[in-house]
């Protein structure tokens, strides 16, 4: 047997690894490795289990020349997936070949190659039955270091893309993620302890048991691919065993916190922990987790706990606890977690990824934010390296057989100056494969379509465009979805959120299902139903589908901790097979920010319609965070009290684009809400159409703009709220058959006149008699009484004319431009409306009233007087300039206002020359004679 020799003359040696159940097979593979001239390392005699294991283990790799992994029917568990973990660290960290550890993976019959570690699929595994020969061809690569990198063997599905777009990878894809083995095997050393122990053996606090481990990086870094398909799927294979002690692991989640993490966790646990799905009731262990006892948590996993297994929780997208989640249910999950950390008796290992830029948020969470610098290990994801990207590009076209030559060189130099270069080099890379011509991806066509960050800009655009021509306002309801679908951040750090498939529906479709289900087809990638998915989108999927399944995948870790892409033949459907279905955007890259324009200095988008779209309307979060809390306050607040909780008209303007789901509190706030306004909105028509007309009516007539409200005040009398504006009746006392004297009482006055009118005036005065009692109106008729009464008359049909107004104005001024007739007509219409007998009084009528019994000149006596009455001289403040409203002065003795100035009052009497006979007649109205007036006015003297 030759042994390998380096120039220093040490002996190489190859390192075999293998489960002790295929002890038998390994011993025949070193016989042949030996009798091929191979030095075989014997583990089992240098490397023992213990404190120091891993570290014996560490240093007896370093000193073997390659590494030959033995898969049998149990693949990789316990030790071997240490042994491998250490061999890949070796191969991923050499800085040159010379240095890299060569791994070749041979397997037994009746292996399960799908058990495979994701990253071993970059090695040729070569099938081998003991009892045979080893090829020689892998007898000359073990002894030559050189490792065979033709992939795992089989044909690549022609119909399927070995890119995934802008999709981040789940566990599903681990065997196509590529350019993060390094960082995922040191993330994952970042977990455990290197001593094989479990963790009631160690202190939590110490720190030296990592059980929290945080991956932090800039968005489109790549955090949620690496621990999906890069960690999840090793740790699954056991590759923590080594340093942590627990060979089996029970996986919860992927979540991300949404704006209910206590709920989410609710969930996922119910999933997770009970395995018959008619058996879990998340809502009863929410109120568990809720009833403020932080230690609940940890209760749980123990008692479901097994022997040799621990539970890892993913909390991806963890800033939306600082960005988005509700402040209790915050304040609930930090104390959860923070309990479960600190018990040494609970088997929970935490993943969370975060971005680096929400860092400060942790300040937010007193529980955790106090173990965060002493059980936290962060791990740094840094930008992609030019090698990864490379491996990106080339190890998924190795394995499908593609030429990507005339791509690579271009989209290194393109990637280079791009902080989030993975998902769009990934989106690309789909775009090119789905327009392939053959095998080769045309670097023509990546050049002409705008390079990495132009042809997602270029897919997008297309497809709004294809959107406006299908569905009525495309362009408007995806762009109206896809800023739902994203939470804004003031200072321009943007992130995703989740809404449910109902609410998301209402948004698409602007509350038509129908259309909003269409709306999210097309933005997902998904054709109508019954048609051919063939072109349909491009390469270009915008949002995808969470759903929350009741099965379980086949792997241990249900389907309901899974993110379910639009492919998925659920997404449009609701089989029982999904309780809950959320869409969220596919990628943060969209609604990114890529820089300043060079001439606006403002920022723009990768995807400008979209990122513009989003400024525009960067208040609407606010909005529908408003929304949620006037709805929450409005539902617990009873009786009258809901009424004044609803929205105003203010606050409905600013909801009026928001499309809560149907079923929501939200939905609901905003149906009444509505209500309440459109009856305002009723109410208020209705009195400015009775205003608007009034006002019409004011302009028609030459009426002051005040008068608009006597027109509302006919209206209420019209229909009986108001009393009629009808004269006020006194009765005057008679002495019936006793004579009293009229006419003018002052000589001074009558000498101003010649004698004819002297006789006119009644000078000297002459006695006359009343033949029966009668009643007067206590005040002078005013405008109101008349104008109604024109108000009625025209409502009928009759032409009456408006008065024209009077200096002083109208309402309760004296009626004035008033003539005989009018004033006649006004007193029938007055009779026959009330049944009584209205008329003017006659001469004698008049003046036995205003006297009121006095033998003076004035009923107050012989002087003018101040403020007795309203003429030129008696001074009022309303002498010489206008009427005075009725009744502003002293009553006579028979209580009746103003029988002395304010304006001229007509009489029935017939202007006769003289009074001496005593006798006052009345003519009817259609007699054409002059007529009396009397008590003078404003304007005469007194």
């Amino acid at each position: 047997m030759a042994d390998l020799v380096t120039n220093s003359g040490r002996v190489e040696q190859v390192f075999l690894s293998y489960s002790r159940t295929d002890t038998d097979a390994a011993i025949a593979l070193r016989c042949e490795l030996e009798k091929g001239g191979v030095n075989v390392f014997r583990d089992e005699e240098s490397v023992r289990v213990g404190d120091n294991w891993v570290d014996r283990l560490q240093t007896a790799l370093q000193d073997c020349s390659a590494f030959v992994l033995l898969l049998g029917q149990d693949a990789v568990q316990r030790w071997v997936g240490a042994e491998v973990q250490v061999a890949l660290i070796r191969n991923l960290s050499a800085h040159d070949e010379a240095g890299r550890l060569p791994i070749f993976p041979i397997a037994l019959p009746g292996s399960d190659l799908e058990k495979l570690p994701p990253f071993l699929a970059l090695f040729q595994v070569q099938q081998w039955t003991p009892g045979d020969a080893l090829s020689d061809e892998m007898l000359t690569a073990i002894r030559d270091k050189v490792a065979l990198l033709d992939g795992i063997a089989g044909s690549w599905p022609a119909e399927e893309s070995p890119f995934l777009g802008l999709a981040a990878f789940q566990p599903k894809q681990a065997h196509l993620f590529f350019g993060r083995r390094r960082e995922t095997l040191d993330a994952l050393k970042c977990l455990g302890t290197q001593a094989q122990t479990h963790p009631q053996n160690i202190n939590a606090s110490s720190g030296i048991f990592c059980r929290w481990l945080q991956i932090e990086g800039n968005s489109g870094s790549g955090k949620s691919s690496l621990v999906n398909a890069g960690m999840l799927p090793l740790i699954e294979q056991g590759l923590l065993w080594s340093r942590t002690g627990f060979a089996k692991w029970k996986i919860i989640g992927p979540m991300m916190p949404g704006e209910k993490p206590l709920d989410r966790l609710a969930r996922i646990l119910d999933q997770a922990l009970i395995p018959d799905p008619e058996k879990r009731d998340h809502k009863r262990r929410l109120t568990r987790l809720e009833d403020g006892d932080s230690r609940v948590f940890a209760s749980m996993l123990k008692d479901v706990a097994e022997d040799d297994t621990a539970f890892i929780l993913v909390v991806d997208q963890f800033e939306e606890l600082f960005t988005f989640s509700d402040p209790t249910e915050k304040l609930h999950f930090d104390a959860q977690l923070a309990n479960v950390l600190q018990d040494i008796d609970c088997p929970l290992f935490l993943i969370t990824t975060v971005r680096i830029d929400f860092l400060e948020g942790f300040e937010q969470l007193p529980r955790l934010s106090g173990l965060y610098n002493a059980a936290c290990k962060r791990y740094l994801l840094k930008t992609i390296t030019a090698g990864g990207l490379q491996e990106v590009i080339e190890q998924p076209a190795r394995l499908a057989g593609l030429d990507v030559s005339e791509i690579t060189t271009a989209m290194l130099g393109d990637a280079a100056d791009e902080v989030g270069a993975l998902p769009l080099v990934e989106n690309a890379l789909h775009y090119l494969w789905e327009q392939r011509q053959g095998n080769r991806l045309s670097g023509a066509l990546y050049r002409d379509k705008g390079r990495i960050a132009g042809l997602l800009e270029v897919q997008a655009d297309a497809l709004l465009a294809r959107l406006e021509r299908e569905v009525p306002k495309g362009k408007q309801k995806a762009l109206e979805l896809l800023l739902a679908l994203t939470r804004i951040n003031p200072e321009g750090r943007h992130t995703r959120q989740r809404i449910s498939l109902e609410e998301a529906r209402a948004v698409a479709g602007d509350n038509d299902p129908e259309c909003g289900q269409k709306v999210i087809n097309y933005l997902s990638g998904r054709p109508e139903p019954g048609g051919s998915d063939r072109g349909f989108n491009g390469s270009l999927r915008l949002i995808t589908s969470v759903g929350e399944s009741q099965t379980d995948n086949g792997n241990g870790v249900p389907d309901t901790v899974r993110s379910v892409t639009s492919e998925s033949p659920e997404f449009s459907a609701s089989p029982p097979r999904y309780t809950e279905q959320y869409v969220d955007l596919i990628h943060e890259t969209l609604i990114r920010a890529r820089g300043k324009d060079p001439n606006t200095g403002a920022l723009m988008g990768y995807w400008k319609s979209l990122y513009a779209y989003i400024e525009k309307n960067r208040g609407r979060p606010f909005y529908r965070d408003q929304l949620k809390l006037q709805a929450e306050s409005w539902r617990t607040t009873a009786g009258i009290g809901r009424v004044r909780k609803l929205a105003g008209w203010r606050d409905l303007g600013f909801y009026r684009k928001l499309r809560p789901s149907k079923q929501s509190i939200e939905s609901r706030f905003l149906f009444w809400s509505r209500l309440l306004r459109n009856l305002q909105w009723g109410v208020l028509a209705l009195i400015l159409a009775f205003f608007g007309e009034s006002y019409w009516w004011t302009l028609k007539n030459e009426f002051p703009p005040s008068y608009m409200l006597m027109q509302q005040r006919f209206r209420l009398m019209n229909v009986g709220w108001l009393a009629e504006p009808s004269p006020v009746m006194i009765e005057i006392p008679v002495k019936v058959g006793v004579m009293f004297q009229i006419g003018e009482a002052n000589a001074e006055f009558a000498e101003k006149y010649s004698q004819a009118n002297q006789q006119r005036l009644g000078y000297p005065p002459v006695d006359v008699l009343i033949s029966k009692p009668y009643s007067l109106s206590k005040y002078e008729i005013t405008y109101e009484q008349y104008d109604f009464y024109v108000w009625k008359q025209r409502r009928v049909g009759i032409d009456v004319d408006y008065p024209d107004t009077g200096p002083g104005g109208r309402g309760y001024r004296p009626v004035v431009n008033v003539n005989w007739l009018d004033a006649d007509a006004y007193l029938t219409w007055l009779s026959n409306k009330t049944r009584d007998r209205y008329r003017l009084p006659n001469e004698a009528e008049w003046e036995y009233a205003a006297r009121a019994g006095s033998k003076s000149p004035y009923w107050w006596g012989k002087e003018i007087g101040i403020d007795n009455a309203n003429c030129d001289g008696c001074g009022s403040e309303w002498d010489n300039d206008s009427s005075a409203p009725v009744g502003s002065f002293k009553p006579n003795n028979f209580h009746l206002y103003d029988t002395a100035g304010n304006v001229w009052e007509w009489t029935c009497s017939v202007w006769e020359g003289s009074l001496k006979s005593g006798e006052n007649l009345c003519v009817n109205s259609g007699d054409r004679v002059s007529r009396v007036i009397r008590g003078g006015s404003w304007f005469h003297p007194g």
